[in-house]
Protein backbone atom coordinates (compact mmCIF):
# COMPACT_ATOMS: atom_id res chain seq x y z
CA UNK A 1 0.00 0.00 0.00
CA UNK A 2 1.07 3.67 -0.49
CA UNK A 3 2.37 5.42 2.66
CA UNK A 4 1.53 8.99 3.44
CA UNK A 5 3.74 11.61 5.17
CA UNK A 6 4.37 11.17 8.84
CA UNK A 7 5.50 13.64 11.44
CA UNK A 8 9.07 12.32 11.01
CA UNK A 9 9.02 13.07 7.30
CA UNK A 10 7.81 16.58 7.98
CA UNK A 11 10.61 17.18 10.47
CA UNK A 12 13.22 15.96 7.99
CA UNK A 13 11.93 18.27 5.28
CA UNK A 14 11.62 21.17 7.72
CA UNK A 15 15.26 20.73 8.80
CA UNK A 16 16.27 20.61 5.14
CA UNK A 17 14.36 23.85 4.52
CA UNK A 18 16.09 25.54 7.44
CA UNK A 19 19.47 24.36 6.19
CA UNK A 20 18.73 25.78 2.76
CA UNK A 21 17.65 29.07 4.31
CA UNK A 22 20.90 29.18 6.30
CA UNK A 23 22.99 28.56 3.19
CA UNK A 24 21.16 31.25 1.21
CA UNK A 25 21.64 33.73 4.07
CA UNK A 26 25.35 32.85 4.23
CA UNK A 27 25.69 33.29 0.47
CA UNK A 28 23.96 36.69 0.62
CA UNK A 29 26.18 37.82 3.50
CA UNK A 30 29.34 36.80 1.67
CA UNK A 31 28.27 38.63 -1.48
CA UNK A 32 27.37 41.76 0.50
CA UNK A 33 30.52 41.87 2.68
CA UNK A 34 32.97 40.22 0.31
CA UNK A 35 34.24 38.15 3.27
CA UNK A 36 34.07 34.43 3.89
CA UNK A 37 33.01 34.92 7.51
CA UNK A 38 31.99 37.88 9.67
CA UNK A 39 34.12 37.01 12.72
CA UNK A 40 37.63 35.71 13.21
CA UNK A 41 36.25 32.68 15.05
CA UNK A 42 34.94 31.40 11.75
CA UNK A 43 38.48 31.12 10.39
CA UNK A 44 39.54 28.65 13.10
CA UNK A 45 43.24 27.76 12.62
CA UNK A 46 43.93 30.62 10.19
CA UNK A 47 43.08 33.37 12.67
CA UNK A 48 46.60 33.72 14.08
CA UNK A 49 48.13 33.79 10.60
CA UNK A 50 45.63 36.41 9.45
CA UNK A 51 46.16 38.69 12.45
CA UNK A 52 49.92 38.42 12.07
CA UNK A 53 49.72 39.33 8.38
CA UNK A 54 47.47 42.31 9.13
CA UNK A 55 49.91 43.53 11.78
CA UNK A 56 52.79 43.41 9.32
CA UNK A 57 50.60 45.14 6.71
CA UNK A 58 49.81 47.96 9.14
CA UNK A 59 53.52 48.36 9.94
CA UNK A 60 54.38 48.43 6.25
CA UNK A 61 51.73 51.08 5.66
CA UNK A 62 53.23 53.16 8.47
CA UNK A 63 56.70 52.86 6.97
CA UNK A 64 55.33 53.91 3.57
CA UNK A 65 53.68 57.00 5.06
CA UNK A 66 56.92 57.91 6.83
CA UNK A 67 58.86 57.28 3.62
CA UNK A 68 56.54 59.55 1.65
CA UNK A 69 57.12 62.32 4.18
CA UNK A 70 60.88 61.82 4.00
CA UNK A 71 60.71 61.82 0.19
CA UNK A 72 58.95 65.19 0.21
CA UNK A 73 61.61 66.53 2.55
CA UNK A 74 64.47 65.26 0.39
CA UNK A 75 62.85 66.66 -2.75
CA UNK A 76 62.47 70.06 -1.08
CA UNK A 77 66.10 69.89 0.07
CA UNK A 78 67.18 69.22 -3.49
CA UNK A 79 65.26 72.18 -4.91
CA UNK A 80 66.49 74.66 -2.30
CA UNK A 81 70.07 73.39 -2.35
CA UNK A 82 70.19 73.88 -6.09
CA UNK A 83 68.95 77.44 -5.58
CA UNK A 84 71.67 78.15 -3.02
CA UNK A 85 74.37 76.63 -5.23
CA UNK A 86 73.16 78.62 -8.24
CA UNK A 87 73.30 81.93 -6.35
CA UNK A 88 76.70 81.16 -4.84
CA UNK A 89 77.99 80.14 -8.27
CA UNK A 90 76.76 83.40 -9.78
CA UNK A 91 78.72 85.38 -7.20
CA UNK A 92 81.77 83.19 -7.73
CA UNK A 93 81.64 83.69 -11.51
CA UNK A 94 81.30 87.46 -11.07
CA UNK A 95 84.32 87.50 -8.74
CA UNK A 96 86.35 85.51 -11.26
CA UNK A 97 85.33 87.89 -14.03
CA UNK A 98 86.29 90.89 -11.90
CA UNK A 99 89.72 89.39 -11.25
CA UNK A 100 90.24 88.61 -14.93
CA UNK A 101 89.13 92.05 -16.13
CA UNK A 102 90.57 93.90 -13.13
CA UNK A 103 87.33 95.79 -12.68
CA UNK A 104 83.77 95.28 -11.50
CA UNK A 105 80.64 97.39 -11.45
CA UNK A 106 77.84 95.19 -10.04
CA UNK A 107 79.47 92.89 -7.48
CA UNK A 108 77.81 94.42 -4.45
CA UNK A 109 74.36 94.47 -6.08
CA UNK A 110 74.78 90.82 -7.02
CA UNK A 111 75.87 90.00 -3.46
CA UNK A 112 72.75 91.62 -2.04
CA UNK A 113 70.46 89.92 -4.56
CA UNK A 114 72.08 86.51 -4.05
CA UNK A 115 72.05 86.86 -0.27
CA UNK A 116 68.31 87.65 -0.27
CA UNK A 117 67.59 84.67 -2.55
CA UNK A 118 69.58 82.30 -0.33
CA UNK A 119 67.83 83.58 2.80
CA UNK A 120 64.46 82.95 1.16
CA UNK A 121 65.55 79.41 0.28
CA UNK A 122 66.76 78.70 3.82
CA UNK A 123 63.53 80.10 5.30
CA UNK A 124 61.39 77.79 3.17
CA UNK A 125 58.36 76.46 5.04
CA UNK A 126 55.84 73.76 4.24
CA UNK A 127 52.52 74.02 6.01
CA UNK A 128 53.98 76.63 8.35
CA UNK A 129 56.94 74.39 9.27
CA UNK A 130 60.42 75.74 8.47
CA UNK A 131 62.26 72.76 7.05
CA UNK A 132 65.82 73.98 7.73
CA UNK A 133 65.21 74.95 11.35
CA UNK A 134 65.93 71.57 12.92
CA UNK A 135 63.54 71.11 15.84
CA UNK A 136 62.79 74.86 15.88
CA UNK A 137 60.26 74.68 13.08
CA UNK A 138 58.13 77.60 14.33
CA UNK A 139 60.72 80.34 13.70
CA UNK A 140 62.60 81.42 10.60
CA UNK A 141 66.08 79.85 10.59
CA UNK A 142 67.67 83.05 9.21
CA UNK A 143 66.88 86.49 10.63
CA UNK A 144 68.98 88.80 8.44
CA UNK A 145 66.95 89.91 5.43
CA UNK A 146 69.54 91.84 3.44
CA UNK A 147 73.25 92.44 3.08
CA UNK A 148 73.13 95.32 5.55
CA UNK A 149 71.85 92.96 8.27
CA UNK A 150 74.63 90.52 7.44
CA UNK A 151 77.28 93.24 7.69
CA UNK A 152 75.87 94.50 11.00
CA UNK A 153 75.86 91.07 12.64
CA UNK A 154 78.79 90.49 15.08
CA UNK A 155 79.28 87.09 13.45
CA UNK A 156 77.60 85.08 10.72
CA UNK A 157 76.41 82.57 13.32
CA UNK A 158 74.26 85.29 14.93
CA UNK A 159 71.96 85.23 11.90
CA UNK A 160 70.89 81.60 12.39
CA UNK A 161 68.15 80.50 14.77
CA UNK A 162 68.07 76.78 13.95
CA UNK A 163 69.14 74.21 16.51
CA UNK A 164 71.39 71.24 15.74
CA UNK A 165 68.79 68.46 15.59
CA UNK A 166 68.66 66.86 12.15
CA UNK A 167 65.14 65.54 11.41
CA UNK A 168 64.98 61.79 10.84
CA UNK A 169 62.32 59.12 10.44
CA UNK A 170 62.00 55.36 10.76
CA UNK A 171 61.38 54.13 7.23
CA UNK A 172 61.91 50.41 7.88
CA UNK A 173 61.94 47.84 10.65
CA UNK A 174 65.62 48.54 11.34
CA UNK A 175 66.15 51.63 9.19
CA UNK A 176 66.18 55.21 10.48
CA UNK A 177 66.96 57.79 7.78
CA UNK A 178 68.24 61.26 8.57
CA UNK A 179 66.84 63.58 5.93
CA UNK A 180 66.83 67.08 7.38
CA UNK A 181 69.41 69.77 6.71
CA UNK A 182 70.09 72.85 8.82
CA UNK A 183 70.20 76.46 7.69
CA UNK A 184 73.64 77.18 9.14
CA UNK A 185 74.96 73.92 7.70
CA UNK A 186 73.99 75.16 4.23
CA UNK A 187 74.54 78.91 4.34
CA UNK A 188 77.22 79.70 6.92
CA UNK A 189 80.32 79.41 4.72
CA UNK A 190 78.76 81.26 1.78
CA UNK A 191 77.48 84.02 4.06
CA UNK A 192 80.94 84.36 5.57
CA UNK A 193 82.38 85.16 2.14
CA UNK A 194 79.56 87.65 1.54
CA UNK A 195 80.22 89.31 4.90
CA UNK A 196 83.97 89.47 4.27
CA UNK A 197 83.51 91.13 0.88
CA UNK A 198 80.92 93.59 2.24
CA UNK A 199 83.22 94.57 5.11
CA UNK A 200 86.17 95.04 2.76
CA UNK A 201 84.04 97.08 0.37
CA UNK A 202 83.06 99.43 3.23
CA UNK A 203 86.61 99.70 4.57
CA UNK A 204 89.36 102.10 3.59
CA UNK A 205 90.56 99.53 1.05
CA UNK A 206 87.27 99.72 -0.86
CA UNK A 207 85.08 100.16 -2.62
CA UNK A 208 85.17 97.08 -4.83
CA UNK A 209 83.74 98.91 -7.83
CA UNK A 210 85.17 100.19 -11.06
CA UNK A 211 88.86 99.73 -11.73
CA UNK A 212 90.47 97.40 -9.18
CA UNK A 213 93.99 97.84 -7.86
CA UNK A 214 96.45 95.02 -7.22
CA UNK A 215 95.59 94.82 -3.51
CA UNK A 216 91.86 94.52 -4.24
CA UNK A 217 92.47 91.86 -6.88
CA UNK A 218 94.64 89.90 -4.47
CA UNK A 219 91.90 90.14 -1.83
CA UNK A 220 89.26 88.89 -4.26
CA UNK A 221 91.48 85.95 -5.20
CA UNK A 222 91.61 84.93 -1.53
CA UNK A 223 87.83 85.19 -1.17
CA UNK A 224 87.36 83.33 -4.47
CA UNK A 225 89.24 80.39 -2.94
CA UNK A 226 86.97 80.57 0.11
CA UNK A 227 83.90 80.66 -2.13
CA UNK A 228 85.12 77.62 -4.06
CA UNK A 229 85.46 75.71 -0.77
CA UNK A 230 81.96 76.81 0.30
CA UNK A 231 80.44 75.73 -3.02
CA UNK A 232 82.27 72.39 -2.83
CA UNK A 233 80.68 71.77 0.58
CA UNK A 234 77.28 72.60 -0.88
CA UNK A 235 77.83 70.12 -3.70
CA UNK A 236 78.66 67.45 -1.13
CA UNK A 237 75.32 68.16 0.54
CA UNK A 238 73.58 67.92 -2.84
CA UNK A 239 75.25 64.57 -3.58
CA UNK A 240 74.47 63.22 -0.12
CA UNK A 241 70.84 64.27 -0.45
CA UNK A 242 70.66 62.56 -3.86
CA UNK A 243 72.09 59.34 -2.41
CA UNK A 244 69.45 59.36 0.28
CA UNK A 245 66.75 59.87 -2.35
CA UNK A 246 68.05 56.88 -4.29
CA UNK A 247 68.20 54.70 -1.18
CA UNK A 248 64.71 55.78 -0.17
CA UNK A 249 63.32 54.89 -3.61
CA UNK A 250 64.65 51.36 -3.11
CA UNK A 251 63.08 51.16 0.35
CA UNK A 252 59.72 52.41 -0.95
CA UNK A 253 59.82 49.88 -3.79
CA UNK A 254 60.47 47.09 -1.32
CA UNK A 255 57.61 48.23 0.93
CA UNK A 256 55.23 48.50 -2.02
CA UNK A 257 56.07 44.95 -3.05
CA UNK A 258 55.55 43.65 0.46
CA UNK A 259 52.28 45.54 0.82
CA UNK A 260 50.96 44.09 -2.45
CA UNK A 261 51.94 40.56 -1.40
CA UNK A 262 50.35 40.90 2.03
CA UNK A 263 47.10 42.22 0.58
CA UNK A 264 46.85 39.17 -1.71
CA UNK A 265 47.83 36.86 1.14
CA UNK A 266 45.16 38.31 3.45
CA UNK A 267 42.58 38.31 0.67
CA UNK A 268 43.17 34.61 0.06
CA UNK A 269 42.34 33.92 3.70
CA UNK A 270 39.35 36.15 4.37
CA UNK A 271 37.89 37.30 1.04
CA UNK A 272 35.25 35.28 -0.76
CA UNK A 273 35.10 34.42 -4.45
CA UNK A 274 32.11 36.63 -5.25
CA UNK A 275 31.39 34.93 -8.59
CA UNK A 276 31.43 31.52 -6.90
CA UNK A 277 29.25 32.83 -4.07
CA UNK A 278 26.68 34.13 -6.58
CA UNK A 279 26.58 30.72 -8.30
CA UNK A 280 26.15 28.95 -4.96
CA UNK A 281 23.40 31.35 -3.95
CA UNK A 282 21.49 30.71 -7.17
CA UNK A 283 21.73 26.95 -6.61
CA UNK A 284 20.81 27.26 -2.94
CA UNK A 285 17.81 29.44 -3.81
CA UNK A 286 16.55 26.75 -6.21
CA UNK A 287 16.99 24.18 -3.44
CA UNK A 288 15.19 26.45 -0.98
CA UNK A 289 12.26 26.96 -3.32
CA UNK A 290 12.02 23.19 -3.77
CA UNK A 291 12.06 22.76 0.01
CA UNK A 292 9.22 25.27 0.37
CA UNK A 293 7.18 23.43 -2.25
CA UNK A 294 7.75 19.95 -0.82
CA UNK A 295 7.11 21.09 2.75
CA UNK A 296 3.91 22.75 1.63
CA UNK A 297 2.79 19.60 -0.13
CA UNK A 298 3.58 17.42 2.89
CA UNK A 299 1.59 19.74 5.09
CA UNK A 300 -1.50 19.39 2.85
CA UNK A 301 -1.50 15.55 2.63
CA UNK A 302 -4.47 13.83 4.30
CA UNK A 303 -5.78 10.22 4.68
CA UNK A 304 -9.08 11.41 3.31
CA UNK A 305 -7.47 11.55 -0.16
CA UNK A 306 -6.89 7.81 0.00
CA UNK A 307 -10.28 6.79 1.39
Amino acid sequence: MTRVSSFGHQQVMLNSLLDNQSRVFKDQTQITTGKKVETYSGLTSETTTLLGAKTVLDQTGGFLRASDNVKRGLSTNDIQLESVVKNAQNVRDTMLQAIAQEQTFALRDLLNESYTSIVNALNTSIGGVHIFGGARTDVEPVVGKNLTDLAAAPAVSNLFQNDQRHPSAKVGQNTVMEYGLLADQIGKDVFQVFKNIEAYDASASGPLSGKLNATQISYLKGELANMDKAIEKLRVLVARNGTRQSNLDGIIKQHNGQEAYLKVFISDIEDVDVAGAITRMNNDQVALQASYKITSQLGSLSLLKYL
